[in-house]
């Protein structure tokens, strides 16, 4: 009898010695909704010319400076809200006549991660929002030129009749990264 009672005493000592003890941490965080957007390389100017032809019964001819930019967003959203769209329009100016100024958005290229979105196809540019990237939920596109959506920007000549050469125009062109 007294062997039994020693192995129950040197059992309960063992599971003494191997109590494990909790202790708990309550942690919070908290991220904002963040929509940011930026043009890459830089805002520079882009420059669209008419050239006129260099023989008689040529087309005429374009030439561009600063062309192509690269759109670079970083997305955070509220749990519930919707994705978000990026927007397009001539917030300023007029196209001259017999001519479309179109742009042209690149498949996603970059080191970014999240929902990128989906880009439209080719744009004839106006004085409405229209969307050149949809869906974009928590995303970053990383920054820089090469990381993003690629954006040209070029010329269509609609009809030649109304051309006028001694026409010059200044538009200022507005994207917009919004949930509506």
């Amino acid at each position: 009898m007294k062997q039994l009672l020693i192995f129950i005493l040197f059992t309960s000592t063992l599971f003494a010695q191997n109590k494990n003890e909790i202790d708990r941490e309550l942690i919070s965080f908290s991220l904002n909704e963040i929509a940011m957007l930026n043009l890459a390389p830089d805002n520079n100017t882009v420059f669209l010319n008419l050239n006129s032809p260099s023989q008689p019964g040529d087309p005429v001819s374009f030439t561009s400076t600063n062309n192509s930019k690269w759109v670079n967003f970083t997305s955070a959203l509220a749990e519930g809200s919707p994705n978000r769209n990026l927007y397009v329009k001539i917030e300023n100016g007029t196209i001259p006549s017999g001519l479309n100024l179109k742009l042209d958005i690149s498949n996603y290229s970059g080191n970014g991660n999240g929902q990128l979105g989906t880009k439209t196809g080719t744009l004839i540019l106006n004085s409405n929002n229209q969307a050149i990237v949809s869906n974009i939920g928590g995303a970053y596109t990383g920054y820089g030129s090469n990381n993003g959506y690629k954006l040209t920007y070029f010329l269509e000549i609609t009809d030649y009749e109304l051309l006028n050469i001694d026409n010059s125009e200044v538009l200022t062109i507005s994207l917009t990264l919004t949930d509506f």
